[in-house]
């Protein structure tokens, strides 16, 4: 098999397109390009072709996902979602997640902290709804329940009761609270608000009367 063009990318100068036999087989980085030393008219065997091939995809792979963690921390399933819509190979997507994870990039523990602490200080969420939302991210039980311990550990305040009482006294801020006691509906609709929020009923209705004690 002979490569018989090289062309740079149009979306991507940083990138070429190796034809062989006249026909595309794969895209490869410039600086891979170079390391391979490939030129038109080099002749490959099945198994030299294959070796660029998956070398160059997980270059590609591994810069993509180096990309996206740019962005912000994410979890190992929000990499790999990423990666596989992009059709990456499984092969490669592996062999990424792993480099990450061994390099620390990668860490769902320390991802589902960064996460409990966002959503209980900027958001006000319960404990509960912010489970769902990191099993939803793809975060395991175990982990999850480590990320809680090691804040734990640190001295970090994230008790129910606390936030709850936090999120409801945002929202009533600039409510008639006596006016609100007088409509059942609407002490309904406050604990509704505080279930919505990840609280269970016992801490919602304990907080709502907290409330409404003041009125």
């Amino acid at each position: 098999m002979k490569i018989t063009d090289i062309t740079q990318q149009a979306k991507n100068p940083k990138r070429y397109s190796i034809f062989v036999d006249g026909r595309f087989a794969f895209g490869i980085h410039g600086v891979d390009l170079l390391c391979h030393g490939l030129e038109i008219g080099d002749v490959l065997d099945d198994g030299q072709l294959d070796k660029i091939r998956h070398e160059a995809e997980f270059a590609a792979a591994r810069d993509s996902a180096v990309k996206y963690l740019g962005r912000g921390i994410k979890s190992n399933k929000q990499v790999r979602d990423n990666l596989e819509a992009k059709e990456f190979s499984r092969e490669s997507i592996d062999k990424v997640v792993e480099m990450l994870t061994q390099r620390g990039y990668l860490d769902d523990i320390a991802y589902a902290a960064a996460f409990i602490a966002q959503k209980t200080k900027l958001n006000n969420f319960g404990r509960y709804r912010i489970e769902q939302e990191l099993r939803a991210k793809g975060v395991s039980d175990k982990n999850i329940k480590l990320a809680y311990a090691n804040m734990d550990d640190e001295g970090e305040e994230r008790d129910d009761l606390t936030i709850a009482k936090s999120a409801l006294e945002k929202k009533l801020r600039h409510k008639d609270i006596t006016q609100i006691a007088q409509n059942p509906k609407d002490v309904q609709k406050l604990k509704a608000f505080l279930a919505r929020r990840g609280f269970d009923f016992e801490t919602a209705d304990k907080v709502v009367d907290i409330f409404l004690q003041k009125k």
